[in-house]
């Protein structure tokens, strides 16, 4: 199928390949209520705004953001220690409430771990007192990437 539009990537893209594509399915479609599917499906404002949000974050990727601080969660710190050592009002109590609450310090820390890039899990060195010819022993180690886990012990299993 020809690409609808021209333009760059962050104009013109998915958003108007999915709002055209029933148009151009029709000739295809053998029953009416196949094509009735189709625009319902491809027509559904929710899939719209999905699609529109995923386009505006790749455009956004493609900028290559660099982000303003690495340290956001001990930056957090660093304010909460430094409010509590004021005179207390009504707003050093409440921010210093949301600081603490643990769905905050989950997303500085997530902030952290994206603005620095940190995505591989740190796995413990593999100890060398391991006799190689013991059967008996086996170290197995489980990196989760984009497979489902059951996916990684099947393949493992059929190995």
């Amino acid at each position: 199928m020809p690409a609808l539009a021209t333009g760059s990537a962050c104009d013109m893209g998915l958003y108007e390949l999915l709002a055209a594509l029933p148009a151009q399915l029709q000739p295809h479609v053998d029953s009416q209520e196949d094509l009735t599917f189709l625009w319902d499906v491809f027509g559904e404002k929710s899939l719209h705004s999905l699609v529109k949000i995923h386009e505006k974050l790749h455009c956004y990727e493609k900028q290559n953001p660099l982000p303003i601080l690495h340290g956001a969660a001990a930056l957090a710190d660093d304010l909460t220690e430094e409010l509590q050592n004021k005179l207390p009002n009504s707003e050093i109590r409440e921010l210093l409430k949301l600081l603490s609450k643990p769905n905050v310090k989950a997303l500085l820390s997530v902030h952290d771990t994206v603005a620095q890039k940190s995505y591989d899990p740190v796995l413990p060195p593999v100890p060398d007192d391991i006799d190689d010819e013991e059967d008996s022993v086996k170290i197995i180690r489980l990196v989760k990437n984009s497979e489902p886990l059951v996916r990684l012990f099947c393949i493992y299993l059929q190995t």
